[in-house]
């Protein structure tokens, strides 16, 4: 168990003024079986009126709209996490058929499929049962580490699994798709996890996996190459990357937009 204190960061600059602003915000962790939260200070700015609630995966959000003219959007997120994944990781109770789904952003190339196939040769039995399904997704998420190179620039939001695979670069968002999707061709349910990580500097990915035969889930961090621990402060859960959206809106105006994002965890002794 370990006590974090982290604040989220996020300033938008416009090149002149816009209006009309809709935004929905998923950057407020939420308690849940893994961590305990207190938010000690929530401040966005500028704002008319707001909203709060959960979408269909039980992430928190913050919806609000900014009719005025404003050339600039602030939001600061601070508090505190107890976190404590003793007893295993994230829970998902009910649906899991839907974490085996691919999506646009996780589809299984041919190419990532022949990877796939070589791999089960490894740790599936005749059967397409798993001994050992903790050391197998291990050794799955080493060999996605080995393939890649962590490089910020050489992939972008709407970048494939595929993709990035094939280019063998890309950054957390990407090490994720490529796991999820690697996983569900391979009959294992897999969620995008986003979130706070100690010493980070910014939002972070990950993913969990469920071992069917048990229920249990387990989460991972082929970024870093290592289990998630207590140094992980979950914010949402989807799909893939689309889900976990932090700042996602519409506005009227011609501007350009210059954004800045900070992340902050550390703990408290």
């Amino acid at each position: 168990m370990k006590q974090l204190h982290f604040i989220y960061r996020m300033h938008s600059a416009f090149s002149s003024d816009i209006m009309g602003h809709s935004f929905t915000l998923k950057c407020i962790p939420a308690t849940s079986e893994v961590q305990q939260i207190e938010i000690i200070k929530q401040d966005i700015s500028p704002i008319e009126w707001i909203s709060s609630g959960r979408d269909s995966f039980g992430t928190s959000y913050l919806y609000g709209c900014i009719q005025k003219p404003h050339d600039y959007f602030s939001v600061q997120i601070e508090g505190n996490a107890i976190v404590d994944r003793s007893f295993g990781g994230i829970r998902v109770d009910s649906g899991m058929e839907r974490y085996g789904y691919e999506t646009s952003l996780t589809k299984c190339s041919q190419t990532m499929k022949c990877f796939a196939e070589q791999f089960k040769k490894k740790w599936f039995h005749a059967d397409e049962t798993i001994s050992d399904f903790q050391n197998m997704v291990f050794s799955l998420m080493e060999e996605i580490f080995h393939h890649m190179e962590y490089c910020p620039g050489a992939t972008n939001i709407r970048t494939t699994a595929e993709e990035a695979f094939d280019e063998k670069k890309g950054v957390c968002q990407d090490y994720a798709h490529i796991m999820i999707s690697l996983c569900r061709f391979m009959g294992i349910p897999s969620i995008y996890v986003a979130g706070y990580m100690s010493g980070e500097g910014a939002s972070h990915a990950w993913v969990a996996v469920c071992d069917r035969c048990t229920g249990q889930w387990y989460e991972i961090d082929p970024t870093n190459d290592r289990w998630v621990d207590d140094d992980y402060i979950i914010v949402s859960h989807g799909l893939d990357a689309d889900d976990c959206i932090i700042n996602k809106g519409i506005f009227r105006g011609i501007a350009s937009e210059i954004q800045d994002v900070t992340v902050i965890v550390e703990e408290i002794l």
